[in-house]
């Protein structure tokens, strides 16, 4: 498992480096992020072409949508170790599943632009055909899609979790930049009630103590340092 989950990690890490694969993976965390925003929020929202996302609600302060902003980000964090945990668990059927709805949820309740709707359709498409051919008894080829639930459910929380450092990450670059700066766009660092460079660390410091648990908690490693 520890194996598995080392290399999983890897594979996220080196694809959210990828043009186009690097948007696709951003969606995975945008899709839990953006959806908890979006229920606090009461609003809308938009996968954009670039791996980015944002709910279109504007009626709320720019105080109260970060702090909104932040439930999200933290709501995708727990989600992974989450995930993470039923992975551990052995119940990786229940992650498909739980995508699976997440997914289809967001399509009929929030997601409104046509690139979302082209992402959102097709994961669900995916994991749907997986859960399908699982319960299939004649298949056209020779395959355990049981083993092959086994590593998609690792594959989603990884990337789960890879992305959710990347976002800690950039909310925390973008913190440190000016406020005319066009590359400092995340909601999290619009307000002046708190500084933004204070929130920008809370939310890093956050993401690496996420990172931390997990670490300790689901990877074995057969040394100790």
């Amino acid at each position: 498992m520890t194996t598995l989950i080392l290399i999983y990690l890897g594979v996220a890490l080196v694809g959210s480096g990828l043009p186009f694969i690097r948007v696709y993976l951003a969606h995975f965390h945008n899709l839990v992020h953006l959806v908890i925003s979006a229920c606090l929020e009461g609003s809308k929202i938009h996968l954009n072409r670039d791996g980015s996302g944002q709910t279109t609600g504007n009626h709320t302060s720019p105080f109260k949508k970060a702090l909104i902003s932040y439930a999200g980000y933290t709501g995708a964090s727990v989600a992974a170790i989450g995930l993470f945990y039923l992975v551990s668990r052995g119940h990786y059927h229940l992650v498909i599943y739980l995508y699976l709805g997440l997914s289809v949820l967001a399509l009929l309740l929030w997601i409104r632009n046509a690139f979302g709707v082209i992402w959102g359709l097709s994961i669900a498409v995916l994991l749907a055909s997986f859960i399908y051919f699982r319960y299939e008894t004649v298949l056209p080829v020779n395959i355990n899609f049981e083993m092959v639930l086994v590593h998609m459910s690792i594959f989603l929380a990884s990337v789960l979790f890879v992305q959710s450092i990347i976002g800690g990450v950039q909310v925390c670059k973008q913190a440190f930049m000016s406020r005319s700066n066009p590359k400092r766009k995340a909601a999290l660092v619009q307000t002046k009630l708190v500084p933004a460079v204070v929130l920008g660390l809370t939310l890093a410091g956050q993401t690496a103590c996420v990172g931390y648990f997990l670490v300790q908690n689901f990877i074995s490693f057969p040394f100790s340092f």
